[in-house]
């Protein structure tokens, strides 16, 4: 469990190892999603997409922006290509899931990003039926500008012996 203020390197944190274990750990597969990244904007989604394609430019690792407002067709194509890493907003990736475009059982590790701000946007039933379609041996690891009790309780569920890392001081970003 990360929890560090906006603009901290949180996003390094987790891309940075994620694409070393997954470059030092080829499949012999078409290429299957091995990590899943949930955020709980468009936004976001696209910011992380571009650091991981900046950082792992030279990798021969494929990484896809999943989310909603936008057709879904290119969203389908690149899937059935195959990709490694997804980044996605839970909306749309439940759509994917339903419509079987997307297979997640080979997720090695899964990120929630920002899940203060999953909770307070209504995600977080979303969320939990998302992760009860991951296997269960997996990395799950969580990030976070503030740890709140709906925060701490779903890291219960799902995290086993979390350890948790915290930068500075907990505020809300609206607060500072």
């Amino acid at each position: 469990i990360g929890c560090a203020q906006t603009g901290t390197g949180k996003t390094a944190a987790f891309v940075l190892p994620i694409l070393h274990r997954l470059s030092h750990t080829p499949t012999h597969h078409k290429k299957i999603v091995r990590s899943l990244i949930l955020t709980p904007t468009r936004e976001l989604a696209v910011q992380i997409e571009q650091c991981i394609r900046g950082y792992g430019r030279f990798l021969p690792l494929q990484t896809l922006a999943v989310y909603g407002g936008v057709n879904i067709e290119g969203q389908l194509r690149v899937l059935r290509k195959g990709v490694d890493i997804v980044v996605a907003t839970p909306g749309r990736l439940k759509d994917h899931m339903q419509r079987r475009s997307i297979d997640l059982k080979s997720v090695e590790v899964l990120v929630l990003d920002e899940a203060d701000r999953m909770f307070d946007m209504g995600f977080i039933n979303d969320v939990r039926k998302i992760i009860a379609a991951l296997p269960t041996h997996r990395q799950t690891l969580l990030f976070s500008a503030t740890m709140s009790p709906e925060v701490k309780a779903l890291t219960a569920g799902i995290q086993k012996s979390p350890k948790m890392i915290q930068i500075g001081q907990q505020r809300n970003p609206i607060e500072t």
